[in-house]
């Protein structure tokens, strides 16, 4: 090695600076910084250290700390070492050694960016001792990585911290390992990178020993061994959480027999999300006390997890895990957990002894045994294959499901919910008081308990699930027989029907269950005025299709069935096109607003239609014109009947004259076709309008009057799809409705300029009349009155039109503000009966009683005499909403 004097001119000539040293030119003595002042020496980029001069490092310090930084590039057979304390190195770049690359004798720290390299053939880094000399911290951004088949590639002997950040490589190929972090106080790896050993022997990827130790290993993260993914020794139980992968590569070689993904012969806590494996033996070995919880996959050649030696071991399964191979138990404790939800075959799980459900839902398939428990605490535990134990408990908050064979004495102080087929108990049953028996019943069939032992009931209730159907009320179902006999009674016995009552009977090995007619009738459960009304006629049936789907409902299903039969579908439509009355009556006034001394624009809205400069004919000046139109909205429930969706479509064409410039007169009509679906009613129907309409219209100096009569006529076809358990029927009807309306308003026109302001008020008398039909289909077919009903529509609002010109082309811009009253009664009614009922009344869903109309349009004149619109309208209302968009066009002659 090369004395401090013999150093100094190298130094110099290097262009080290004293103090804080910096190296900016290559050295090939190697670099004393015992002989330099300072804590900080620099490797600046692209400098190469190294030592030919027969030393033993590349740079080196015996008698302080320092804190290297390294850009250039380091090697020689051991490139770095700083055995003070507090010693540090960081590297952007490359340091290399055929044998240990970084030596921090008594502790320090290593950080190895991103992009920089650590090669050794021996050890990469090696902090502390196995006896001392402080803890030790690598974070690790890049590659390090072993050339040959030396030590431990990262070494802290003495405890300490490695974490390797994703994009970290470590990788080696000894015997040994790759990270190990031994003795010390603390121990803890950290990796979201890759961490390798691909060696002989016993080579593992992360090794833990001397104390109590965490590994975590990240989503990205993957760690690996020929041998041992991860190594925990008997000193060291292990805080252990994987999201990532950890595995063990290798074959058993001879002497080397178990290759174990993770060996924890110490013990531990240990949560894994990602996966562990093994391709020939254990995927997880522990071999004192612990807890492992799993939402992962677990695998291995041999056993997923092996519990070795006399410990208290608990196994929790959680929602997402998966079991690739037998877990097998010690000769201690070893418990069974189920949380969350999921399915496992229990003949997996070998030498348990207790058996404990707490989440949400499991099935265990297979055929296991825990020799001195079993329970469900809580959630529902479904048993399809045989669950052995000398207890099988149910307690107050679980529920035990399934058609398979439960070995045991088992006491019920929860539910058994008897599914489908047969639950089997080779063993005595026992009903506590408080617990609860569901039975599943079909109209063939019902689920039932076979107990080989005797049956003690100390009471609980018997509950019963009807599946949908058509039932015999008069039917005796035998839902539990026990070949040791029956003692005692169940205390009550419920159903899911609102119009059956069960009742239960016994003999010395059974129970039956018998069902029958109760005093409640149908509008008993009917909550809305529709379910009432429904109900109320249904009651005086006594037989039929629909008398016997009905008593088989629940008090839910039975209101579900009054709805789909009301058929209220009828009454909405009713209101519907009663609203729908405004698209005809508006278009009309709109035309009866143009004053007569000016050429008509083709505005079909409420707003005013300003004058527009025209020479006056001598005579009366005509007009024809013709709108498209298309709106979309809908009505909403109002806690009684459903929700409406509608559309229409249509076109209308008319004719008028203004005549002596203050009338204008003229007569309208056209066809539309309008959809509604009452989605929740399964009940749709389709309507062809034909429209016909007389108008008029004057103006008196700043007064406007106007007004008009219309009728419409309908043709209607609906269908309605009535579904509810144990009953189907599709009903159609066609028949016909008429819409009479007479309407008038007035207003009063202010001039700004070019810009008219129009105040006004408009009513609307509207008659709406349906003739009576009968719907064809099934027993759910109606027999529908006549009716007809008045509403009165009153308006408030604003007018507003600007007349303007651009490139050639004369136009007006339109628009209207308005508040509608609807008066009287907004909600329409339809008077039904089924066949063989009395008559009952269903009210649809109401129409908007207060709404906000508005309207905006633009017309252009494309030629003399010619004019073109388009415009928008709608209606906001806190039960409605409706758009529409019309186009028109007119020729004035």
């Amino acid at each position: 090695m090369l004395g401090t004097a013999a150093l100094a001119p190298l130094i110099m000539s290097a262009g080290v600076r004293a103090a804080d040293v910096n190296l900016t030119s290559d050295v090939a003595t190697g670099v004393n910084l015992d002989t330099q002042i300072g804590s900080t020496v620099e490797v600046s980029p692209g400098v190469t250290i190294t030592n030919t001069f027969g030393g033993s490092q590349a740079i080196y310090a015996t008698t302080s700390a320092w804190a290297l930084t390294n850009r250039g590039s380091i090697s020689f057979a051991n490139a770095i070492s700083l055995p003070v304390a507090g010693s540090s190195v960081t590297n952007f770049s490359s340091i290399a050694s055929t044998g240990t690359a970084i030596v921090l004798k008594n502790g320090g720290s290593v950080d190895n960016k991103a992009g920089a390299t650590i090669t050794a053939g021996n050890s990469a880094i090696s902090i502390g001792t196995f006896t001392g000399g402080g803890p030790g911290t690598v974070d690790n951004r890049g590659t390090i990585t072993q050339t040959g088949g030396g030590g431990d590639l990262v070494l802290l002997a003495y405890g300490g911290t490695v974490t390797n950040y994703e994009g970290g490589i470590i990788t080696a190929h000894n015997s040994g390992n790759a990270v190990s972090v031994g003795q010390g106080t603390s121990r803890t790896v950290i990796n979201s990178g890759t961490i390798t050993n691909d060696g002989g022997g016993y080579s593992t990827g992360v090794l833990l020993q001397g104390g109590p130790s965490t590994l975590t290993n990240n989503a990205t993260g993957r760690i690996s061994g020929t041998y041992n993914g991860v190594y925990a020794s008997v000193t060291t139980p292990l805080t252990f959480g994987n999201d990532g992968i950890i595995e063990s590569t290798g074959a058993p070689n001879g002497f080397f027999v178990n290759p174990r993904a993770v060996e924890a012969t110490g013990g531990g806590t240990f949560i894994n999300t990602g996966t562990i494996r093994s391709t020939y033996s254990d995927g997880l070995y522990m071999a004192r006390a612990g807890t492992v919880t799993n939402s992962g996959t677990i695998s291995g050649g041999t056993n997923a997890i092996n519990f070795s030696g006399n410990y208290t071991r608990t196994l929790n399964l959680d929602t997402g895990s998966v079991l690739n191979g037998n877990v097998q138990g010690g000769t201690g404790t070893d418990n069974l957990v189920l949380f969350g939800a999921g399915t496992e075959n229990i003949s997996k799980f070998l030498a348990f002894e207790t058996l404990s459900m707490q989440g949400a839902a499991w099935q265990l398939n297979g055929t296991g045994t825990f020799s001195t428990s079993a329970e469900v605490q809580a959630g529902i535990l479904t048993v399809n294959g045989t669950l052995t134990s000398p207890l099988i408990t149910i307690q107050s908050g679980g529920t035990l499901t399934g058609n398979g064979t439960l070995e045991g004495a088992v006491t019920n102080a929860g539910t058994v919910h008897l599914a489908s087929g047969t639950l089997n108990v080779t063993g005595s049953y026992t009903s506590q008081a408080g617990s609860t028996l569901v039975v599943d019943v079909t109209p063939t069939a019902n689920a039932n308990m076979m107990v080989t032992g005797t049956a003690t009931l100390n009471g609980g209730t018997v509950q019963v699930q009807a599946a949908s159907g058509t039932y015999d009320p008069t039917t005796t179902y035998t839902i539990l027989t026990a070949s040791g006999g029956r003692n005692g009674e169940f205390s009550d016995v419920t159903s899911n029907y609102a119009f059956l009552q069960p009742s239960l009977t016994y003999d010395a090995n059974n129970v039956y269950l018998t069902l029958t007619r109760n005093n409640l009738d149908f509008a008993g459960v009917g909550q809305t005025r529709n379910q009432i009304a429904t109900a109320t006629a249904l009651t005086e049936l006594h037989s039929g299709p629909l008398f016997n789907a009905l008593i088989f409902q629940s008090a839910d299903g039975a209101r579900t069935a009054f709805d789909a039969l009301s058929g209220e579908v009828h009454a909405s439509l009713a209101g519907v096109l009663t609203d729908e009355s405004r698209y005809l009556r508006d278009a009309v006034m709109a035309r009866a607003r143009l004053d007569a001394d000016n050429a008509p624009p083709p505005v079909i809205m409420s707003y005013a239609a300003g004058p527009l400069p025209r020479a006056v004919s001598a005579g009366p000046v005509y007009s024809i014109w013709g709108q498209g139109f298309g709106a979309w909205g809908s009505l909403n429930a109002d806690g009684n009947a459903a929700r409406v969706n509608r559309s229409t479509g249509g076109f209308l064409i008319g004719a008028d004259a203004a005549i002596d410039s203050i009338w204008r007169i003229g007569a309208a009509g056209g066809y539309s076709r309008s959809s509604i679906d009452a989605a929740a009613r399964n009940s749709s129907a389709a309507v062809d309008s034909y429209h016909g309409a007389l108008y008029a219209g004057a103006r008196f100096g700043g007064f406007g009057l106007r007004g008009g009569a219309a009728y419409t006529r309908h043709d209607i076809d609906t269908s309605r799809t009535i579904i509810f358990p144990g009953f189907t029927d599709i009903v159609r009807a066609s028949y016909g409705a008429g819409t009479s309306q007479v309407f008038g308003e007035i207003g009063y026109r202010f001039a700004f300029d070019s810009v008219q302001v129009e105040p006004f008020g408009a009513l609307a008398f509207v008659n709406h009349r349906t003739d009576g039909f009968v719907e064809t289909g099934g027993p759910a077919a109606l027999t529908v009155q006549g009716s007809g009903r008045n509403t009165t529509f009153s308006t408030l609002g604003l007018n507003l039109n600007a007349p303007f010109s651009f490139g050639g082309l004369v136009a007006q811009a339109h628009a209207s503000l308005g508040w509608r009253h609807a008066f009287g009664a907004t909600t329409p009614a339809t008077t039904a009966a089924f066949a063989g009922t009395p008559s009952f009344i269903v009210a649809g869903v109401p129409i908007a009683r207060d709404a906000l109309v508005i309207e905006t349009a633009l017309d252009m004149e494309i030629a003399p005499a010619v004019r073109l619109g388009v415009s928008y309208q709608g209606q906001i209302a806190s039960s409605a909403r409706d758009h529409g968009v019309k186009g028109r066009l007119a020729w004035t002659f």
